[in-house]
């Protein structure tokens, strides 16, 4: 049964009859109460997304604790529960066949000390809303946007309190433009003025930014997995970084189009998580090709690097891949949307250059005795210099290549 079959057979033949809601609800915690806030639970999608925050939450706080525990006795630092960053998510609800549409802040729990976050979404039936590829994100972007900027008037509400009901109740976000029939690739002209010079940069991370050429390869050939394990029964939790200052939407657009020539996206149902806010906290886009469960809730918190079922391209590293994807032609994907419409390879490949092979081992053999980077630079010199590539080859035919001659700019 297809992922598409299987969502709308969920509730048998009779299938009920699921529509929007745009009516936002909330559910969580504020130091102004001793107990949750919680808008009424009178729809099965709603109780269902409530209780996947619950679940998540509650086995947050456990591991945290386990990890502290283990830390008291080693050296190990200690991981005490940490407040949540600012995030938002698009949680698929395999129940109820509804989508959640929600954001995720922390403001410490209540007001006798218990951790909690609070969440304010809305939902639509998950039917309607299928991949999502790349041009089916505008809506959600503007939805995922207005539910965080909730925070402005929780600010608000703390500063003249009232009843939280009466400050958030009767608000509506407009969930029109969420469906497979609205199609809207904008984010492209915005993507074209981004460099990846700065979004690599943007990022933190100093594997992308210290040898973003060297990265790119290894991103390349993770795409290349990907494209090869596609098939029915792949359903992978994918992790993808994004860069502070840069607009989330067309970053968010622009990796899921970039998945998109390595997955076929519009027969499944995706969940999306993004967090980052304005502090240290890493950015990430984790994509969930399957029914979420409550362990997912942790790719919101900081216990998210901890997960061994995610697959994350910040933290490839093979010498392999390296070889097998660079060219050193880092010039080709000076744009954001250049890099995301790439082609399934990710990076230019030059398997046809009559040289090719040869270097190929000889790069790997670079990278194992130089190290990745230094390998990466002397292997994009080298095929962009016909002269320096003969040399690079004869000198490594020869045995002569070590670690000190391979330092030598000479070879």
């Amino acid at each position: 049964m297809s992922r598409m079959s299987s969502w709308t057979g969920l509730f048998g033949a009779k299938e009920p009859k699921l529509k929007p809601d745009p009516r936002i609800r909330w559910f969580g915690k504020l130091p102004t109460y001793a107990d949750y806030y919680s808008s009424q639970g009178d729809e099965p999608w709603v109780v269902e997304f409530n209780g996947w925050v619950l679940e998540g939450f509650e086995m947050y706080l456990r591991r945290s604790r386990e990890a502290q525990t283990a830390a008291s006795s080693s050296d190990s630092p200690h991981h005490s529960p940490r407040r949540l960053p600012l995030a938002s998510c698009a949680i698929r609800l395999p129940k109820s066949g509804m989508t959640a549409f929600a954001s995720v802040q922390d403001y410490g729990g209540d007001m006798v000390g218990r951790p909690f976050p609070l969440c304010f979404y809305v939902g639509i039936p998950t039917a309607q809303w299928p991949g999502p590829t790349s041009d089916r994100l505008s809506g959600v972007t503007r939805v995922a946007s207005e539910l965080l900027d909730l925070r402005y008037h929780v600010v608000r509400f703390f500063n003249a309190p009232g009843g939280f009901k009466s400050v958030f109740e009767d608000r509506r976000v407009d969930l029109a433009d969420i469906n497979s029939e609205t199609l809207d690739d904008s984010w492209l002209k915005t993507a074209a003025g981004i460099s990846m010079t700065d979004w690599s940069s943007g990022t933190g991370n100093d594997l992308i930014a210290g040898d973003l050429g060297s990265w790119l390869g290894l991103v390349g050939r993770w795409g290349e997995k990907i494209a090869a394990m596609e098939s029915e029964g792949f359903e992978p939790t994918l992790c993808f970084p994004l860069a502070q200052g840069i607009d989330q939407g067309v970053q968010t657009a622009g990796w899921i189009r970039w998945l998109e020539s390595r997955m076929d996206l519009k027969r499944r149902m995706l969940s999306l998580l993004v967090t980052g806010g304005p502090g240290d906290e890493p950015r990430r886009l984790v994509v969930i090709a399957r029914d979420p469960t409550p362990e997912d809730f942790l790719l919101l918190t900081p216990l998210a690097n901890t997960l061994r079922y995610v697959d994350d391209v910040s933290r490839e590293s093979d010498a392999e891949a390296l070889a097998g994807s660079l060219t050193g032609d880092r010039a080709s994907y000076g744009t954001w949307a250049a890099f995301t419409q790439a082609p399934t390879h990710g990076v230019m490949t030059l398997d046809g250059h009559p040289d090719w092979a040869t270097v190929k081992t000889m790069a790997v053999r670079v990278a194992s005795v130089a190290g990745e980077n230094f390998g990466g630079r002397v292997l994009r010199q080298a095929l962009a210099h016909p002269p320096a590539l003969g040399q690079f080859t004869q000198t490594c035919n020869s045995g002569e290549f070590d670690g000190k001659s391979g330092r030598n700019p000479d070879h």
